[in-house]
């Protein structure tokens, strides 16, 4: 008798456990085809978006290399006008170097120094 309550609480048990596994299956069941539904409804947009970035990474594909060239361009100018700026001042550099000695050969600028000097020994 104990043996046959035993067994039928044991049997019980697991019939509780089998409807539980059971109805969580499908409500996973459930969760599932609402996800499937889900991607079905959004599936053409999903599609259209892709599309659409596909056309934009093959038009920017094709923009790269105008891109490019214009960089090129845009440095190949902007290092020609540093050089010309160097250039620039160096020619006005040496020019005033040149300016300068001639300046210092000259009689006005000997007698200057000279009156500089004496009036620096008065003072």
């Amino acid at each position: 008798m104990i043996f046959k309550v035993l067994i039928t609480i044991v049997f019980i048990a697991e019939l509780i456990i089998t409807f539980t596994i059971l109805y969580f299956l499908y409500k996973f069941d459930k969760f599932i085809l609402e996800i499937d539904s889900t991607i079905e409804t959004v599936k053409p947009q999903i599609r259209s978006v892709s599309e659409l970035v596909r056309k934009i990474s093959e038009q920017i594909y094709e923009l790269t290399p105008v891109w490019v060239d214009e960089i090129k361009k845009s440095l190949e100018n902007l290092l020609l006008e540093q050089a010309k700026s160097i250039m620039t001042g160096i020619l006005f550099w040496t020019i005033n170097i040149k300016v300068v000695k001639q300046f210092r050969k000259s009689k006005i600028f000997k007698t200057a120094s000279k009156g500089l000097s004496l009036l620096q020994n008065v003072v």
